[in-house]
């Protein structure tokens, strides 16, 4: 399903407006501490047990950093008790989908999406959604959400975690996916690309506070802090510290 053109140019007004006020988008972020206690907690831990690998393809091998980041899911609301709401699968079928899947992680693994040259970015999409496709992590939860967020702890460089509350909102203005999560991927990551590559120096600047873990997460922070502010109106953001033109 392709896109009517006033979304598309929706779209392209919002990506120029997140480059043009990068800072003061991650600034909002930063001012609601939205991610504290487990979250970021085992955010952390994953992504410090994924630095112990010399390969992303060497990491889903190993038992103890699945468990990590399995538990990183959870934290991060994947998983409710009950009936009804978000669930992941057993973890044993988590482990077994990222080990299927160990040689194409380890061939995306050296690739950087702030390094990808603009006529590579359309084949990696490619790479990265059949990865994300092939992966099992949730029961009823969309492939874009949690293959994203499972793929971020792994291919933190390249791959950002999306979700339907900040992402999907920013890019297609609701929650609901009707083009499909593929086509909807197909869009989205030529987009990041130009904001990493047009915000380099500002997300590099970024990396190591907080919850500015890596490049795609500087982006995805950036992302939160534009939707809550300008599309959600919450109060006390410091979005009028945003200079507009």
């Amino acid at each position: 399903m392709s896109l009517r053109p006033e979304t598309i140019h929706r779209i392209e007004e919002r990506v120029a407006d997140l480059i043009k006020h990068f800072d003061g988008w991650c600034d909002v972020f930063d001012g609601a501490n939205l991610f504290t206690g487990p979250s970021a907690y085992f955010h952390s831990k994953t992504l410090a047990l994924l630095r112990q690998h010399k390969s992303a393809g060497d990491a889903v091998l190993d038992h103890a950093f699945l468990e990590s980041l399995y538990a990183t899911l959870t934290a991060w609301g994947m998983h409710r008790m009950g009936p009804g709401g978000a669930k992941l699968v057993e973890f044993p079928m988590l482990v077994d989908s990222f080990r299927r899947l160990e040689q194409p992680i380890r061939t995306l693994s050296v690739l950087a999406l702030v390094d990808l040259r603009m006529e590579e970015v359309a084949s990696v999409s490619e790479q990265i959604w059949s990865v994300i496709a092939g992966l099992s992590i949730g029961c009823g939860l969309t492939k874009i959400v949690a293959g994203s967020k499972a793929l971020h702890h792994v291919l933190p460089e390249l791959v950002p975690p999306m979700d339907r509350e900040y992402t999907i909102r920013f890019f297609f203005h609701h929650k609901t996916l009707n083009q499909g999560d593929a086509a909807a991927f197909r869009e989205i990551y030529p987009r990041l690309h130009r904001v990493a590559s047009e915000c380099r120096g500002k997300i590099q600047a970024r990396i190591g506070r907080g919850m500015n873990t890596s490049t795609t997460k500087v982006i995805d922070n950036a992302i939160v802090g534009f939707v809550r502010a300008k599309l959600k109106n919450v109060p006390d953001e410091a979005v009028t510290a945003i200079s507009v033109d």
